[in-house]
C-alpha cells in the first residue's frame, strides 16, 4: 500500500485493521498455550509460563528494535519510490537476521536458568519453566524470520498477507497443543513444541510471500537510486533501530524484576499475574497496531516529502487510538473477574488476576499516548531521544518506584501499579519532543 496518497482515515483503517487482527491472532497464538495449560495442567505449569514470559521478551527485545529500524529504512526507500534500493536493502537485512537469530537462540538457552534464578523463581516452578524456555529458544530462528519478513511487508504497506498466515498457523498451533498436551501427555513442554512447529510454518510461508512482493516492486528510475551498499544499509538500520533495540532489551530485562516481586507472593499470585498479562497484551494490541500504522505512514510520507500529511496522520491516529482504548479499558475494569476465570477457576488466582487487570486498565490511555508519540518521531528519522524518553520512564522511573514502594509496603497492588505510574510522565515528554522534531523537519523542508 502506498500511504502517500488517498484519504488519510481510509488509509489508516485499511492498514491498521489487518495489522490489529494480525496482532490479535499473534496473541491468540501465544495465549493458546496458557489457556490449555491453565485448564488441563497444574497451577505450577501456569506459573512457569508467567515466569518465562519476560525472559523471552528480553532476548527478543534486541531483535525487535532492529526490525523496527529495518522497517523504517525500507519504508523511507519505498515512499521515495526507490525500488532498486528496497531490493538491495532486503538482500542485506534477511541474511543478517538469520545470523542474529542463531546467536540469540544460543544466548537464550544459555541465559534462561540464570535469569530464572536471578528472579527467584520458586523451586517447584523452576524446572518446568527452564524446560519450556529451552525448547522455545531452540526454535527462536523461526520467530525471528517471521518477524523480519512481517516487518518488511508492513513497511511496504502490506498488512493483509501476514494476517492470513497467522490465521492459518493459529489453527495449527491449537491443534498441536491439544495433540501434544492432552493426547501425547507432554504437558508444558508440549506447548513449547507446538509453538516452535507453528512458528516454523508461519516463517516459511511469509518468507515466500515477501520474496514475491519484493520482486513486484518497480525498479528506480535511471540514475535516481540511492547509494545503498552493505555497509550503508547496516549503518542505517543500526542508527534507526539500535536505540530502540537497546531500550527494549533493557525494558524487558527490567520487567523481569517486576516478576521477581510477583514471585514473592506465591504460586497463586504468579498464576494470576500470568493470566492478567495475556489480557494486558490483548489490550495493547490496538495500541501497537495504530502506533505502527502511524510509524509506517509517517516514514513513507516523510520519504515522499509530505510533512503536512504527516501532521494530519498524527491527529487521525490519536483520535482513533484514544477512542478505542477508552472502550477497551472500561470493559476490562467492569469484567475483570469473569475474564480471569476463563483461564483458571481457583478463587485466589482470579482475585489476583482481577486486581492486576483493573490497576493497569484504568490508565491505558496514557500507555497508548506514550507509545504513539514515541513512534511518530522515529518515522521522521529521530530514533535516539524518543527511545531514551521511553527508557527513562519505563525503566528508570519504574524501578525507582518499585525500590521505594517495596520498602514501605508488601502490597501486590502497589507493585502492579509500577506500570501505570510511569505512563503519564513518559507521554508528556514524548509529546514535547515530537513538537521539536516536526519543527526541525519543517525548517529543513523550507531550505
Amino acid at each position: 500500500m502506498d500511504m502517500t496518497k488517498g484519504g488519510i482515515l481510509p488509509v489508516f483503517v485499511s492498514f491498521s485493521i489487518p495489522l490489529l487482527l494480525g496482532n490479535l491472532f499473534q496473541l491468540l497464538y501465544n495465549t493458546t498455550d496458557i489457556l490449555i495449560v491453565g485448564n488441563y495442567c497444574d497451577t505450577r505449569s501456569l506459573a512457569a509460563i508467567g515466569a518465562s514470559s519476560n525472559i523471552i521478551f528480553t532476548v527478543l527485545g534486541l531483535f525487535r528494535g532492529l526490525t523496527n529500524g529495518a522497517g523504517i529504512l525500507v519504508a523511507h526507500l519505498y515512499g521515495a519510490k526507490d525500488g532498486t534500493a528496497v531490493r538491495k536493502a532486503f538482500r542485506v537485512i534477511l541474511p543478517s537476521s538469520v545470523v542474529l537469530g542463531l546467536a540469540l537462540s544460543a544466548f537464550g538457552i544459555f541465559i534462561s536458568p540464570r535469569m530464572l534464578a536471578m528472579i527467584s523463581v520458586l523451586e517447584e516452578v523452576f524446572e518446568k519453566a527452564n524446560s519450556y524456555l529451552r525448547v522455545y529458544f531452540a526454535g527462536l530462528l523461526f520467530v525471528i524470520l517471521y518477524g523480519i519478513c512481517e516487518g518488511i511487508l508492513r513497511s511496504i504497506g502490506d498488512s493483509k498477507r501476514p494476517l492470513y498466515v497467522l490465521a492459518l498457523t493459529v489453527v495449527l498451533n491449537i491443534a498441536l497443543d491439544f495433540l501434544l498436551i492432552l493426547y501425547a501427555g507432554q504437558g508444558l513442554v508440549g506447548a513449547a513444541y507446538a509453538t516452535v512447529i507453528a512458528e516454523g510454518v508461519s516463517a516459511a510461508v511469509v518468507l515466500f510471500i515477501l520474496l514475491r512482493q519484493i520482486s513486484l516492486i518497480p525498479p528506480s528510475s535511471a540514475g535516481k537510486s540511492r547509494e545503498t551498499g552493505t555497509g550503508s544499509i547496516i549503518r542505517s538500520v543500526l542508527r534507526l533501530g539500535l536505540p530502540s533495540a537497546v531500550s527494549s532489551t533493557l525494558l524487558n530485562f527490567s520487567n523481569t524484576f517486576m516478576q521477581r516481586y510477583i514471585n514473592g507472593f506465591g504460586a497463586d499470585c504468579m498464576a494470576g499475574w500470568a493470566v492478567y498479562t495475556r489480557f494486558d497484551q490483548l489490550a495493547i494490541m490496538p495500541m501497537v497496531s495504530i502506533a505502527m500504522t502511524a510509524l509506517t505512514f509517517t516514514a513513507q510520507n516523510y520519504g515522499a516529502g509530505e510533512l503536512g500529511r504527516v501532521r494530519k496522520g498524527m491527529r487521525t491516529s490519536a483520535f482513533l487510538g484514544f477512542s478505542i482504548i477508552a472502550v477497551v479499558s472500561a470493559l476490562m475494569v467492569l469484567f475483570a473477574p469473569p475474564l480471569i476465570s476463563l483461564f483458571n477457576s481457583e478463587p485466589e488466582v482470579i482475585r489476583y488476576g482481577a486486581l492486576f487487570m483493573r490497576a493497569s486498565a484504568s490508565f491505558y490511555v496514557f500507555c497508548f499516548g506514550s507509545m504513539l508519540f514515541c513512534q511518530i518521531p522515529q518515522g521522521l528519522g529521530f530514533a535516539t531521544i524518543p527511545t531514551f524518553i521511553t527508557f527513562a520512564g519505563f525503566v528508570l522511573l519504574r524501578q525507582a518506584y518499585l525500590f521505594l514502594v517495596t520498602r514501605i509496603s508488601s502490597s501486590p497492588l502497589l507493585v502492579a501499579l509500577a506500570y501505570p505510574f510511569s505512563w503519564p510522565p513518559t507521554m508528556l515528554f514524548e509529546i514535547l519532543y515530537l513538537g521539536r522534531c516536526l519543527k526541525k523537519r519543517e525548517q529543513e523542508e523550507k531550505k
